[in-house]
């Protein structure tokens, strides 16, 4: 008996945690964001965009990842953010991107 509710304990424990939203905390997340962007204008040799990208809230890993990502893959010059970098002021997860957008194409589309 007490091994069926350490497991029932076990369980609960890891689905409440599996379904939360994993956010960044907003200092951490700006650190990110900016090291990412200095490392692509260092790259194209060109300055960091103005103005700058700055995070308001906390924003979700996974938006936050595919901003960074996104910023890291652009092309030269580095004039403006990725589109997916609009992700990181959504409060709710999208989900996974629909089948029919192609990451690799969105992620060449800046923000000017």
């Amino acid at each position: 008996m007490k091994i069926i509710y350490l497991i029932t304990i076990i369980s609960l424990s890891l689905l409440i945690s599996c379904a939360a939203e994993d956010r960044v905390p907003t200092n951490e997340a700006q650190s990110q964001l900016y090291a990412a962007a200095k490392f692509a204008a260092d790259r194209c040799g060109t300055p960091i965009p103005e103005p700058y990208f700055l995070i308001l809230n906390e924003p979700i890993r996974r938006n936050l990842d595919l901003c960074t990502i996104s910023i890291t893959r652009t092309g030269c010059p580095f004039s403006g953010y990725p589109l997916p970098c609009a992700l990181i002021y959504l409060e709710n997860d999208p989900g996974d991107l629909p089948w029919y957008l192609n990451f690799n194409e969105l992620s060449k589309q800046q923000i000017k």
